[in-house]
């Protein structure tokens, strides 16, 4: 698992992918009862986010967004 830093490349990219999901209605935070979206980390082919309460479901949810170029490196 890699953490990235803010200033990666990847980072703000990862976010607004986030945000396009339908799940989130276009915001990357979706804060609910003091929860919302957390970097847990990335691997070589995904970023994976977590949400401990999201206020659309009322309960757990995970996302994993594929990381840029990572379909090119399957073919």
């Amino acid at each position: 698992m890699e953490y990235l830093d803010i200033n990666h490349a990847e980072w703000q990219r990862m976010w607004d992918d986030l945000a396009s999901y339908q799940l989130n209605e276009g915001d990357p935070l979706c804060v609910n009862d003091g929860h919302c979206w957390e970097y847990m980390g990335s691997t070589a082919h995904h970023h994976h986010l977590r949400h401990a309460c999201h206020p659309l479901t009322n309960k757990p949810e995970y996302i994993y967004i594929e990381r840029a170029g990572a379909a090119l490196r399957w073919a």
